[in-house]
């Protein structure tokens, strides 16, 4: 990706460096897992959804009057606290009942690394971490009282039994995986709940703490939709060694997986039609996404 989203990121790390307990502070050890499971991060893909929808809203509702570093510190918050869910939720998604995974980017599974006990608690803190940040002071300053609590709320349903939780309980109860090969349908519903439900909620909290307006908070919420799903796809497509589970190409096959992936990136493109320039940085994510950068 370009410069932007590596500065940005930058930024985002080091706001959770700054909200996360150091591990000087009692109890150290999980301090010490929960910011190992933090850092070092991924690309922090979701984080910089939050903020490049915040800066093609800011844009498009301000005008020449758009202030591009005012508006990433005013979405900071959400950026901080989608990452905070997202690293949570892998913790959990690793553990032993429930994907049961050795190894998370090249290195040891917050598990493995702690023990079980200790990866249980470290995402049980980080999850409402996410929303003290959200909630704080601070939050409710850059943001406003109410474009705060609307945040609240939409990570809050990302996370929960209609959203990642809910796509998680899905993919263990194994309705959509096995023997015979899942149904294209059965795969889009378990990957729009398990990732496209937080990639959602980043998109739509970026465009409530810029302000949006109705319309484009429409055309942000469609782009994230297709971009969740088409996430999910070229994940898989990255990722097909495990056999029986549920993934796009095992349902499609890898060739029409790739052209389905490729016009759900295409409709997100389409999505961004009324920003007419303004949300570069949003088609900079889609395009990465395409070349296996995102």
């Amino acid at each position: 990706m370009t410069d932007w989203a590596t500065r940005l990121r930058g930024l985002v790390d080091g706001a959770l460096d700054a909200v996360l307990p150091p591990e000087s502070i009692p109890p150290q050890a999980l301090h010490g897992a929960m910011r190992y499971a933090v850092f070092p991060g991924g690309k922090r893909v979701r984080p910089l959804l939050a903020l490049a929808a915040a800066l093609a809203a800011s844009r498009r509702m301000n005008g020449p009057g758009h202030d591009g570093e005012a508006t990433v510190r005013r979405t900071m918050p959400c950026a901080v606290a989608v990452e905070l869910v997202h690293s949570y939720s892998l913790i959990h998604d690793d553990l032993p009942a429930m994907d049961n995974d050795d190894l998370r980017r090249g290195r040891p599974t917050v598990h493995r690394a702690f023990g079980e006990a200790l990866a249980l608690l470290a995402g049980d803190a980080l999850l409402p971490l996410a929303f003290e940040v959200l909630s704080a002071e601070e939050a409710r300053r850059l943001m406003g009282p109410e474009a705060a609590a609307a945040t609240v709320h939409e990570l809050a349903h990302a996370a929960g039994s209609l959203g990642m939780a809910g796509g998680q309980a899905v993919d263990i109860a194994g309705a959509t995986s096995g023997a015979r090969a899942p149904r294209p349908e059965e795969v889009e519903g378990l990957a729009d709940l398990k990732t496209g439900a937080l990639i959602r909620a980043a998109v739509r909290c970026g465009a409530i703490a810029a302000g949006a307006g109705q319309r484009e908070f429409y055309a942000l919420t469609r782009y994230a939709e297709l971009f969740g799903r088409a996430f999910q796809v070229f994940d898989d497509l990255r990722d097909m060694a495990e056999d029986g589970a549920a993934t796009f190409p095992r349902a499609m096959g890898t060739d029409e997986a790739r052209r389905y992936g490729d016009g759900l990136l295409a409709g997100a493109e389409d999505a961004l039609s009324l920003f007419a320039g303004d949300a570069a940085e949003l088609s900079d994510l889609a395009a990465s996404l395409a070349l296996g950068l995102a």
